[in-house]
């Protein structure tokens, strides 16, 4: 069989960029067109020079593993070790998904047109392949998610939050509400929403009872009142669309989670309420809560 090097180069180079943008759009990361292009141009050297030279098993691998940490940095340059490894096993599904699928149509086509060099799979099988395979990979890819979405229940929605006030601390259970981008007006801090009578360990009981009162701007005999520095928080809603929220900023919140999201720009939204009939949660908390900078 003629290998046309340049071909196998183009072809990689081409495969490369396909697999490095779909784990960029899997993985939520702004795509950069150069690096991709940079970071497959490298995959694609990789897979000629690895056809001249011989490798045992243990020294193909440990390159393989490499080479891939070379590309990702070079295509994402994650800054944390934890979305380092995220993207390599992205990286790593994206192209078995690709390849199988590719290469599953080049064995119904033509499978004497395939040869191994070095661990490395090669043949003059045309580009349009390659490209067919990685839409059947995008579609099993994108299924599968789907599958998962659907499946993933009430509770993987569910996260535990603890809020830090003037020495005390309150740990409420809340929902994930992807809906929920309410903001403090002055401040443009998050507010987090949270039933008034999770947060009796924290404010006052006479300050809780009044809320009403507190909101309309009446009266209340309280000295408590002045060193919550209140805020007032204006929301729509379903069936409320000039609803107004008693708020007031912690001195920081904890997520608890693996992470162990820290964050002390919220403010706490006093809900006069039920937000779960069930009592499964008693607060929600918007995505951009739970978001780290990458």
């Amino acid at each position: 069989m003629t290998i046309y090097l340049d071909v196998v180069l183009f072809e990689n180079i081409a495969m490369n960029y396909l697999i490095l943008f779909a784990t960029a759009i899997i993985s939520k990361v702004k795509i950069k067109p150069f690096k991709l292009l940079l970071s497959s141009l490298f995959g694609g050297l990789y897979s000629i020079i690895t056809y001249f030279i011989s490798l045992s098993a243990w020294q193909n691998l440990i390159l393989k593993v490499l080479v891939s940490i070379v590309i990702v940095k070079i295509a994402f340059n994650p800054l944390k070790v934890k979305y380092l490894i995220r993207e390599i096993i992205l990286f790593y599904l994206v192209s078995f998904t690709f390849g199988g699928a590719s290469f599953m149509l080049l064995y119904f086509v033509k499978p004497e047109n395939i040869i191994s060099e070095n661990g490395v799979l090669i043949g003059t099988y045309p580009l349009k392949v390659a490209l067919i395979g990685a839409g059947i990979g995008s579609i099993i890819i994108i299924s599968v998610a789907i599958i998962v979405k659907d499946r993933l229940s009430k509770k993987s929605m569910l996260c535990e939050i603890e809020i830090f006030y003037h020495g005390k601390v309150e740990k409420v259970k809340s929902m994930i509400d992807t809906g929920n981008l309410l903001q403090e007006p002055i401040t443009k801090e998050d507010v987090i929403i949270v039933e008034k009578n999770s947060l009796k360990n924290l404010v006052d009981n006479d300050i809780l009872d009044n809320i009403e009162n507190i909101v309309s701007g009446k009266w209340i005999d309280t000295a408590d009142i002045y060193s919550y520095k209140f805020k007032i928080i204006p929301f729509s809603s379903l069936g409320n669309q000039n609803g107004i929220l008693l708020g007031f900023k912690p001195d920081y919140i904890r997520v608890i989670d693996e992470n162990a999201i820290v964050r002390n720009d919220t403010v706490i939204g006093i809900y006069d309420g039920k937000l779960s009939k069930s009592n499964l949660y008693s607060s929600l908390v918007g995505i951009n809560i739970l978001k780290e900078e990458n």
